[in-house]
């Protein structure tokens, strides 16, 4: 078999380095978490969703926080849409709006567009799950009413973040 991939030497700790264009490619960061895995042939690395691992609980959260306030609920990764509680046919979050949501105060939006298929328009809160210092997940909290949802983002987001530390 002719390999046409990437050559890394192993090092006394037993590390290799990821080349940047593959961390790049498949949006991998420093300190992110990876899963190893194997077959008989191969070593398989797969990204670790510390929110993804959750998401029985974040369903269940989710559905109790949008019966008990009414409000709609978006809780992604870093990726896709973990729980909404409404159906979408597109999961997947582009990735110019995971970076503009980590890099920018986005505060003063009047829209956010989470893919091709879904913008969320005028009153939306934004919260980010950090865990052990990275962020791992966004809730998105959103309502026809003009009500202050800042707070129940945050809440939400730290709800899910207190299990996630609670279980790693």
């Amino acid at each position: 078999m002719k390999n046409t991939g990437y050559i890394r030497n192993i090092d006394g700790s037993g590390r290799i380095s990821i080349p940047i264009e593959l961390r790049k490619k498949f949006k991998v960061q420093e300190g992110e978490a990876l899963v190893i895995n194997h077959n008989d042939e191969s070593i398989i690395l797969t990204k670790y969703s510390h929110v993804a691992d959750n998401k029985n609980f974040i369903k269940k959260s989710g559905d109790k926080f949008n019966l008990a306030f009414g409000y709609n609920v978006i809780i992604t990764d870093l990726d896709d849409i973990i729980y909404s509680n409404k159906n979408f046919e597109t999961t997947k979050v582009s990735e110019k709006t995971i970076n503009d949501i980590l890099n920018r105060d986005l505060s003063k939006l009047e829209e956010l567009k989470l893919n091709k298929e879904i913008t969320i328009k005028n009153n939306f809160k934004i919260a980010k799950i950090i865990s052990y210092s990275r962020v791992t997940g966004i809730v998105i909290v959103y309502s026809d009413k003009d009500d202050d949802l800042e707070k129940h983002a945050k809440f939400l987001a730290d709800v899910i973040n207190s299990k996630i530390e609670i279980t790693w």
